[in-house]
Parts: structure tokens; sequence; C-alpha cells
């Protein structure tokens, strides 16, 4: 049964849903979300698919099309082929983060994440189809009724952006300190505390979230410092990235704005200074000024 979901303005502005050649890749993405289940999880059968998201489309290459998108969501990495149990099954990636599901149901399949050895990548997931004598059949395709009800509120995330495959565990709390990691977070509360705020405190989700940007995002340091700064000599910004969690978030927005700020017709660097920069340091303010 097909499931009420949620969509971000954002998702609109995605730079990863904008490289997406076709307009129907970024339709047959937002379809999976109501035709997987409340896991983020559903059957890689691309006649499911079809069916599910295209029911009225008469064209007669619409599954060859639904074929083609969904390599290039699995290309695009925003959605993952796997196997478990010799099922070949699509999971959403970082569904959590996407939708922020009421009530869930018991999941049917496991996450990607969860799968373990002995479970691998099917070798067929180009085809995106059943295996021969997988015992795969329409009746085991068909869930029991579901009253459609409302979602609560879309993820954390900017949905598309950011999605660079699956969710990663945290980090353990044995492990020591990184160096990058620390210095982004003690950035972020230096600037907050200059700001006449009370100095917050590093929290391991903090870190967690500092980690997933510099290694999963492809973010330096050095730009994750200049976002920081930016975002606090905006009038707006300034109020809002507070934590890692908003700045990862939300990189991508600040990215567009400060470059479109640069614009030749525009003043460089932010268009608003909301308090007095006097205590910054040379070096934070160049960094706001180039990001």
């Amino acid at each position: 049964m097909a499931r009420i979901r949620s969509i971000k303005p954002e998702f609109f502005t995605s730079l990863t849903i904008a490289d997406l050649k076709e307009l129907s890749a970024r339709l047959t993405f937002i379809g999976l979300w109501t035709y997987v289940d409340d896991n983020g999880v559903g059957l890689a059968d691309p006649r499911l698919i079809r069916a599910a998201i295209w029911p009225l489309e008469e064209s007669p290459d619409i599954l060859q099309r639904t074929r083609e998108d969904l390599q290039s969501l699995h290309a695009a990495r925003l959605v993952t082929l796997y196997e478990a149990s010799g099922k070949a099954l699509i999971a959403v990636s970082n569904w959590s983060e996407h939708q922020k599901v009421s009530h869930p149901r018991k999941p049917r399949y496991p996450r990607p994440e969860e799968v373990q050895n002995g479970d691998s990548t099917p070798s067929h997931q180009d085809s995106f189809e059943p295996r021969e004598g997988s015992g795969e059949s329409p009746e085991d395709f068909q869930s029991p009724p579901e009253t459609l009800r409302p979602e609560q509120g879309a993820g954390s995330r900017e949905q598309g952006a950011g999605n660079r495959g699956d969710a990663e565990p945290s980090a353990s709390a044995d492990a020591p300190p990184r160096a990058d990691v620390e210095r982004v977070c003690k950035h972020l509360a230096d600037v907050l505390e200059k700001s006449g705020s009370k100095r917050p405190t590093i929290t391991a989700k903090w870190r967690d979230t500092a980690r997933l940007m510099l290694d999963r995002d492809e973010v330096t340091v050095e730009r994750a410092l200049a976002a920081i700064d930016w975002a606090h000599a905006n009038s707006f910004w300034q109020a809002h990235i507070l934590t890692p969690m908003k700045l990862r978030e939300k990189y991508d927005t600040l990215r567009r704005q400060a470059a479109g700020s640069q614009r030749p017709s525009q003043p460089a660097g932010p268009q608003t200074a909301p308090r007095d920069m006097s205590d910054w340091t040379e070096e934070e303010k160049q960094r706001a000024l180039n990001f």
C-alpha cells in the first residue's frame, strides 16, 4: 500500500537532485518514498515499482524508463541496492533523516547497514530484476492493508543534498578525539560565545556530525570554518547555525547564497552584518568574505 510522506522545500534546490539528468528520475525518487515501508526498504523489482509509482502512465517504454531511473538513483547514491535472505531489496539512503514516521510498522526487511557479511549486493543489481528460481512471486510482494496516515515532519537533513550513502554509526566512545573534528566544533562554540550566547557544550553528537561532514560530505575543515564565519556575519543565518547538525543540514544552501553574493552586481561577502565584527580576527573576517 502507498504511504503518505513528507517532502521538504529544499528538495527542489538540492544540487544532488539537480544532477539527475531525467526529470522522471526525480519523480521516481519521490515516488519511492511512498513505495518503501516505514523502514525505507522495499523489493527491488521494477515491475512493482512501476505499478506503484506510474500506474496511469500508458507510455510503452515506462517500465524501461523506471529501470533507468532506478539506475540513475543508485549511481547517485540516493538509493542502495542489496540482497538479504535471498531477496533483492532497495533502500532509500539516509531514510531516517528524510522521514520521521509516526508509529512505524515493524520492518519486513533489514536496512543495508544491518545486513551481515553473508548477504552481499546481488550480482543482478544492474537489471533490477528478481533472480530466476528465487521463489519470488507476486503473492510474496503483498502487504497487509494499511490505513493511510500523515507522517510527521521531514528529516533534519536537506533531502537529496548530503545523501552520500547510508547512515554511518557513531564513532566509538573509546576512539581518541580527532583534531580536525575538534577544530570545527571548538570554532563554532567560540563564534557563538563571541556573539554573546552562552558557550555551548561540545557533545558526542556534535563530534559525530562534524565527523560525517568532513568524511562523508567531503567538506574540508577550512570550508566548514568559512561556512560558520559567513553564517555568523549574516543577520538571518546567525540565528540558525547554532549546532553542527544545522550547519551540515544547511551547508549547501549557505554555499549557494555565499556564491550568489559574489556576483558583480552585488558587493562581495555577507550582505548584512548584525553586530560589530571588531572582535573577529582577520582570519575569521577573510574566511567569511571568501566563502
